[in-house]
């Protein structure tokens, strides 16, 4: 049993209470940027671990591990990858991340050795330097200066200490406010309570929750090749003659690694919708790239240059690349993007497709505006009003980029699809409740797209773009794919 010590001696009701400071205070110090901090400050674990020493030894390390766990949004799920397939194991980014977070090894160090010294002092210290011997002078000496040095590291720990005390004081500054609307996000995202639940705690509850999804980043650590993700675009979509083509790249659709809350989402776009032939696919998403990589790599299907991409003039790179969409030159192709044709120079595209409508173009047209940070048109719009952009009734490829859930969203509706407050995970996060309701509305318009719009030889391919850019620790809550849909009618 895990309390089945023998006590060396009475229970230390000083001691116990110095463990605690010291584990919580060593915590803040190194560990304040993990999931445990953004709930609140005293661990409520900590309470019960310190009670024995062994205990106390045993949850630093696990809680050491839990965090840099949870930094990257994996759980323990991941053995399960380590163990099948742990000759592809990426070697180079794990030695990255173990550098990124060598503060939690200082956290490992300093708190391990601070913890013994003061227990084999039974916590009564000598304060006269001069009675100290050469030896422990210097040992003494060094030990301070390492710590010290500690704290100037390559993690975010200490900064998010600051933002933490100007959190809970109100004391935010000009500048904080004009940073990407920070003060408002952070509040959603960080509860600042008195009491938390540590790293490991969490990385466990989830492991548990999600424990038949292999957990975010996975993908990056461990090479894994799968026959049920999708490798050619062409393949599907020119195995017959479709009249219309209708593509939509869904900027951060919020694949939560919660199956109900998966299922729910796509129920929404396929109501009132019987006769479908529906085909699902998975696809991995590359990191190091924007949702232009997503467009290069529905337009390309290929390794192709995306340095050259972005820079060139879209049909120039097409012809020079051979790439597949060429092909579809013989339809009516039309681009749609919710915001300006200036982000990453879009405004290059307008030479290869035959008509383009960016934010100002939209909005001419009477499409309504959605006040965001990217503040661009209503995606919703832009699919009720679908038959104003498109002048042909036949023969048309039309790619859709949408834009409203880029995080940090805003509210696009006040329609409330779901009780929050009483979900997991929605009611970790006001965002992830706002990129839920904002795709179930958006959602809701596509399904009156699919049953009024679109015809018996037309289809729909939808995919989710990169999953919601949070902070790896945040992403732990969604799927590390790109789920991709092939929908028409029967």
């Amino acid at each position: 049993m895990l309390f089945s010590f023998k006590m060396k001696s009475k229970f230390n009701l000083k001691s116990y209470f110095y463990r605690v400071l010291l584990i919580n205070v060593s915590a803040l110090v190194y560990l304040s940027n993990t999931y445990s901090f953004d709930l609140g400050f005293i661990s409520i674990q900590s309470l019960i671990y310190c009670i024995h020493i062994y205990l106390l030894y045993f949850f630093i390390f696990f809680e050491g591990i839990s965090a840099l766990f949870n930094q990257y949004g994996l759980d323990f799920n991941f053995y399960k990858l380590i163990i099948r397939d742990i000759d592809n194991l990426n070697y180079s980014y794990v030695w990255h991340i173990l550098y990124e977070n060598i503060n939690i090894f200082y956290y490992f160090i300093f708190t391990i050795l601070i913890i013994f010294y003061l227990e084999k002092k039974k916590y009564k210290l000598n304060f006269k330097y001069k009675s100290y011997t050469k030896n422990q002078k210097f040992f003494l000496i060094s030990f301070i200066i390492a710590l010290m040095l500690s704290n100037i590291n390559p993690s975010l720990s200490h900064q998010s200490v600051i933002e933490r005390v100007k959190g809970i004081t109100n004391t935010w500054t000009k500048n904080d406010r004009i940073f990407n609307n920070h003060i408002k996000y952070y509040n959603q995202n960080v509860k600042n309570d008195f009491f938390r639940n540590d790293n490991w705690f969490n990385t466990l509850k989830f492991s548990i929750i999600y424990s038949n999804k292999f957990p975010e980043n996975s993908e990056k650590l461990i090479n894994v090749d799968d026959d049920e993700y999708l490798k050619n675009f062409e393949k599907i979509i020119t195995q017959k003659k479709f009249n219309n083509i209708y593509v939509i790249i869904n900027e951060s659709y919020p694949n939560f690694r919660n199956q109900n809350l998966k299922n729910n989402l796509f129920k929404k776009i396929v109501s009132n919708n019987n006769n479908l032939n529906i085909q699902k696919f998975k696809k991995k998403w590359n990191r190091s790239i924007t949702t232009q990589g997503s467009e290069m790599n529905f337009f390309c299907d290929k390794e192709v240059d995306y340095e050259d991409f972005k820079k060139s003039d879209l049909e120039q790179f097409l012809e020079r690349n051979n790439c597949w969409i060429n092909n579809m030159k013989n339809k009516n192709l039309i681009y749609i993007h919710s915001y300006k044709e200036s982000f990453f120079n879009r405004s290059r595209y307008k030479n290869f497709f035959n008509k383009s409508y960016f934010r100002k173009d939209l909005h001419q047209l009477g499409i309504k505006k959605c006040k965001q940070k990217f503040d661009g048109v209503c995606d919703y719009d832009v699919i009720n009003n679908i038959n104003k952009l498109i002048k042909k009734k036949s023969n048309n490829f039309v790619i859709f980029l949408t834009l409203n859930n880029h995080i940090p969203a805003e509210p696009i509706t006040k329609k409330k699809y779901i009780d929050c407050e009483n979900v997991f995970p929605l009611n970790l996060s006001k965002q992830f409740c706002i990129i839920y309701n904002n795709q179930m509305f958006f959602n809701e318009s596509l399904s009156k797209f699919i049953s009024n719009d679109m015809g018996e030889n037309d289809l729909l391919v939808l995919f989710s773009d990169t999953p919601p850019m949070f902070p790896g620790k945040r992403r732990i809550h969604f799927e590390d794919t790109i789920d991709i849909y092939f929908i028409k009618k029967i």
